[in-house]
């Protein structure tokens, strides 16, 4: 059976299921912590009438990590936040995508009509992040959430950047309603925090770091038995050995993000087979789907496959990078 073939929309429904799984790692444990804090301090000093200055999280790691996925699943699945939605009156956290390309003035526009408060005309920055600041404490924000924040440095001259800076500590330090900022973005975001120690110092990091084969290969096979199991297929054993889960960790550039997405599209492809079970050439034709790459340039397939560069569409021999890792053993 072709893998374009037409499947049944109970089969669109499991897979949606299965995109819509989340699984926990060690730094969402940390993110929620650090969450769970700023949030009773906060309600700890409404109930005292208190406004001293908040402080923010940074959830900072490379594409495909899973950080973004990370904090809206904290923000949907908690259950003493709410989420800015268009017919409330209030709401505990505003979470907007930071424009690209990003200005201090085109940030401050798209805060506002994510607030429900368009501009009507031409303001400075100054006073447009004034106008923020007065709506997210009209709102009763207590957190608000820019993601791909590594954009707010852009190209941007020093001088901007501190600008970018100043308004947000503006944001925290606000005398009548001070918000925590969450920010999440690559690891160039980093500089802007290291820019004032003043505004590094008030954030919390919270680092998606990559998966490493040695350290998470067992808990890589973990993690696609209960996919298959999820999706009520049989395993089979190509996919049950240690070679196979660093060849699938290099497949995914080590991003545990990445690495989920892979392990649905190799069970996409096998109930599109109406296979019964998982197997290596699902992952392998997965891979071939995502990159367009020829079979010698398959990690799934190559002796060496530490050598290629799994982010690469279509890559070809001149993309092959010399490797000195002796080949993988299976168990």
């Amino acid at each position: 059976m072709n893998i374009n073939a037409q499947i049944s929309p109970a089969i669109h429904r499991e897979l949606a299921r299965l995109r819509n799984r989340f699984v926990p790692r060690g730094c969402y444990v940390q993110l929620t912590e650090a969450m769970s804090v700023l949030e009773d301090r906060r309600r700890a000093e409404l109930a005292e009438g208190l406004n001293p200055e908040a402080r923010g999280v940074a959830v900072i790691g490379n594409s495909g990590s899973g950080k973004s996925t990370a904090v809206a699943h904290f923000f949907r699945g908690h259950e003493t936040l709410r989420l800015l939605s268009h017919d409330a009156e209030t709401a505990d956290v505003a979470s907007f995508l930071v424009p690209s390309p990003a200005t201090l003035k085109g940030v401050g526009i798209s805060c506002l009509n994510g607030l429900g408060y368009p501009l009507m005309r031409d303001r400075t920055a100054g006073i447009i992040w004034e106008l923020v600041q007065s709506h997210l404490r009209e709102l009763q924000i207590m957190f608000l959430h820019l993601d791909e924040a590594q954009d707010l440095m852009g190209s941007q001259s020093e001088r901007e950047m501190l600008a970018v800076v100043n308004t947000l500590k503006s944001v925290m330090q606000n005398r009548y309603w001070p918000v925590s900022i969450v920010l999440s973005g690559l690891p160039t975001l980093k500089t802007l925090l290291n820019l004032d120690p003043q505004l590094g110092r008030r954030f919390t990091p919270i680092s998606f770091g990559q998966i490493d084969d040695i350290q998470d290969g067992q808990n890589v096979l973990e993690l696609i038995q209960q996919y298959r199991q999820a999706a009520g297929l049989e395993s089979s054993g190509s996919v049950e050995t240690d070679d196979f889960a660093a060849r699938l960790i290099h497949a995914a550039a080590h991003e545990f993000g990445i690495l989920i997405e892979v392990i649905i599209g190799a069970i996409e492809i096998c109930m599109r087979r109406s296979d019964s079970t998982l197997q290596l050439q699902h992952f392998t034709e997965e891979f071939l789907r995502r990159t367009g790459c020829a079979a010698d340039l398959n990690p799934f397939i190559r002796r060496d496959f530490t050598a290629l560069n799994p982010r690469l569409l279509l890559p070809g021999n001149d993309d092959i990078q010399p490797s000195h890792v002796p080949p993988r053993r299976g168990r």
